[in-house]
């Protein structure tokens, strides 16, 4: 993949698939920044070194990376990165410091809360601010480059398809949909998520996420009211002509479970069984 914006390249994990992860780098006078160092193997890491080095020729390295999630294929390159960029520091979110650092096998520079910013070279001067955006994961971040409006968006939100939010990992469905509200209230002009291609009008990418987890609570709230109280049956009832593999029939139970909680807590549903039975209040 080109250069996405200007100054922003994306370095394309698997340079043979349309979904293929990126890592993205905010080029300056200074370094700039990484976002998300891809996987752990050595011939990613390697990758990643050889295109940051190519493109950078005699400027400076990096100075920075920044890693939107838990998962290895955005954090487990990050010791080869910073072994290979002497002086870089590395930031991820509080709630998923302590599984990156277990997955990499290293101790992360800083722990974010969200609001941090790092520079990012420019003229005028550009910055790269850190925004909180749990509920995919427990520590799951997005990034904003100011002024110019690009919007990392790590697997908060995907440029196709809609998210998983794993609740065994600290994810949590009500807090999912209140970050992408808080992702919508950006107003970024171009979205570069961690999969796929650039998202040119984030405002109608994020609506649509949004909608879906609406329309997700009505589909549950329907099955509620039709007397389908059984977690099974309401998977069955939303998913079972979808034709899904085992993973994805696996995980369209955790969403269910994931909005019935989300409900539960607005007082929308009432659980009768713990996981398992829901009924209308």
């Amino acid at each position: 993949m080109p250069e996405v914006a200007p100054g922003v390249d994306a370095i394309t994990l698997r340079p043979d698939d349309d979904n293929s992860p990126h890592v993205y780098w905010v080029r300056g006078a200074d370094g700039g920044v990484l976002i998300d160092a891809g996987h752990g193997e050595d011939d990613v890491s390697q990758r990643v070194v050889d295109e940051v080095d190519r493109l950078r020729g005699d400027g400076p390295a990096p100075h920075t990376l920044l890693i939107t999630d838990r998962f290895d294929e955005h954090c487990g390159g990050f010791p080869a990165l910073r072994d290979a960029f002497p002086g870089m520091t590395v930031h991820a979110g509080a709630g998923d410091a302590d599984a990156i650092e277990e997955t990499a096998g290293a101790t992360l520079d800083g722990r974010l809360g969200g609001g941090e910013t790092f520079a990012a070279g420019g003229d005028p001067p550009r910055t790269v601010r850190a925004v909180a955006t749990t509920g995919h994961t427990g520590g799951s971040m997005c990034y904003l480059l100011e002024p110019d409006g690009v919007l990392f968006s790590g697997d908060c939100v995907l440029s196709a398809g809609s998210t998983a939010v794993h609740l065994d990992l600290g994810g949590d469905m009500a807090a999912y949909v209140r970050s992408l509200h808080t992702l919508a209230g950006l107003g970024a002009r171009l979205l570069l998520s961690f999969h796929g291609a650039p998202v040119t009008d984030p405002a109608a990418r994020l609506a649509e996420l949004i909608a879906h987890r609406e329309a997700r609570d009505a589909s549950i709230l329907e099955c509620l009211h039709d007397g389908v109280t059984d977690l099974d049956a309401m998977r069955e009832r939303l998913y079972g002509d979808a034709g899904l593999d085992e993973w994805r029939w696996n995980a369209a139970r955790e969403q269910i479970r994931g909005h019935l909680i989300k409900l539960a807590g607005e007082r929308r549903v009432v659980e009768v069984e713990t996981g398992e039975v829901y009924r209308l209040p």
